[in-house]
């Protein structure tokens, strides 16, 4: 094998196709343990790593857990970062999030304001502990020559995402719902006001973007972070009418304003993106809907909840 991809089981690691890769489980290598992550690396001759794992979660999820959160990530993290300069694992890709960016702006985001602001408050203890992966990525560069892109999707959905209804993201948690609403003929109550705007990504479109930075990044040199995103945002409110409308829901929808919104907005710019894959267009947020919420109902007893 030459590539690890940990977290391979999650949204992004299941959905990477790439050659001569392993996608070990949490029981085969824990990440918080270097040694182990020492003696894979070892055993099976990696030359790359795709850092997908993560602690991760929705709003209610990073502030009831922060310092599980930055705790657990950063030492994730920090095990990785080494394991790359220790062995010289030169062209890894680190996954990192836009919540982590700045929360004030100014908008549109960019790869250079990562560290001009705080992260939002609800979030700060993982977005700190990703931030981290940017800086060790840096440091890393410049002393050793060992080089890790450092990528920065917006939120990602699609098939085999976390449906949790109380940990879960957005987009796979209001599809849970709605669909607990429709089958015990229930309202549809939403956390929040519905008026925060997202940015969100289709999970096989990023999942492309990481193989080719794998499998090209040796003859292309891609700059050392990079904001993946469609440039188009959309309100909570937005994306559950079109959860409603695709799942048929005819009940009533109800926004509960006293559970937490996160931040309002968070909008970024793609143009380092578009420069490096210029002709690659996005899957629709319609199509990615209708494809994730179809993937969910046929195999609700085993999705991820």
């Amino acid at each position: 094998m030459s590539v690890l991809i940990t977290g391979g089981a999650g949204l992004l690691g299941s959905h990477l196709n790439i050659k001569d890769s392993c996608k070990p489980s949490s029981k085969e290598l824990n990440l918080l343990n270097y040694s182990e992550l020492q003696r894979f690396i070892e055993t099976y001759k990696i030359k790359k790593i795709v850092h997908c794992a993560a602690l991760v979660g929705g709003v209610h999820a990073n502030k009831s857990k922060i310092y599980d959160f930055f705790n657990l990530n950063l030492q994730m993290n920090l095990n990785v970062i080494n394991a790359c300069k220790m062995f010289n694992l030169h062209n890894s890709v680190f996954i990192l999030s836009t919540c982590i960016l700045p929360a004030n702006g100014p908008f549109p985001l960019t790869e250079e304001m990562l560290h001009d602001g705080e992260p939002h408050y609800t979030n700060y203890g993982y977005a700190y502990a990703k931030r981290m992966l940017e800086v060790g990525a840096r440091c890393m560069l410049e002393q050793y020559g060992t080089k890790a892109t450092c990528i920065i999707p917006c939120n990602f959905y699609g098939a085999n995402d976390n449906h949790d209804l109380e940990y879960g993201h957005v987009i796979p948690s209001l599809i849970h719902k709605c669909y607990l609403a429709i089958k015990n003929n229930t309202d549809l109550v939403v956390w929040g006001s519905g008026k925060p705007e997202r940015e969100f990504i289709y999970v096989k479109d990023l999942a492309y973007v990481v193989e080719q930075l794998i499998d090209s990044g040796d003859n292309i040199d891609y700059p050392q972070s990079m904001i993946i995103s469609p440039n188009k945002s959309y309100s909570i409110e937005s994306i559950t009418e079109l959860i409603v409308q695709k799942m048929n829901f005819k009940g009533n929808v109800i926004f509960d304003k006293t559970k937490p919104d996160g931040i309002l907005k968070k909008p970024t710019s793609n143009a380092l993106f578009t420069k490096y894959f210029p002709n690659y267009n996005c899957v629709p947020l319609e199509y990615g809907l209708d494809a994730s919420i179809e993937h969910f109902t046929v195999n609700y007893p085993n999705v991820r909840k």
